[in-house]
């Protein structure tokens, strides 16, 4: 099962590895935009919509998802409704259960979705996409 296999916490990708991975931009261009980072201590991001290489929406994008969580996967995907995710949010705040756990528990999502949709955020975070 992936949510025993792999740490549950999930480090992001720095934002010019997701780049390059889907070929926005350029590893030359990153390493160029990182020595003007260095110099100036400007974001990434900031430096890139403002050399016309990505638009703020792209930039926006990315950033989105980068920082996807489960929840937001599951409206996606449309496996569950945003009012049943506000219910099962609700209900976290008083027990001590991952997100993932009680929808399972609740039969919202079985087991292996929710093996799935993990591995699938893991790599998202990572800077790949998996189609599942």
């Amino acid at each position: 099962m992936f949510t025993n296999t792999f740490e549950r916490r999930v480090e992001k990708a720095m934002l010019g590895k997701m780049l390059v991975r889907k070929g926005l931009v350029s590893q030359e261009k990153i390493e160029k935009i990182l020595a003007e980072q260095r110099q100036n201590r400007k974001q990434i991001g900031q430096i890139l919509v403002e050399t016309n290489l990505i638009s703020q929406e792209t930039l926006d994008r990315v950033l989105a998802e980068q920082n996807i969580k489960l929840g937001q996967l599951l409206l996606q995907e449309k496996v569950i409704s945003s009012d049943a995710l506000k219910q099962v949010l609700l209900e976290q705040r008083y027990s001590n259960k991952q997100l993932g756990q009680l929808l399972v528990d609740k039969c919202l999502i079985s087991q292996q979705y929710l093996d799935n949709i993990l591995e699938k955020q893991y790599w998202q975070k990572k800077g790949f996409w998996l189609i599942l």
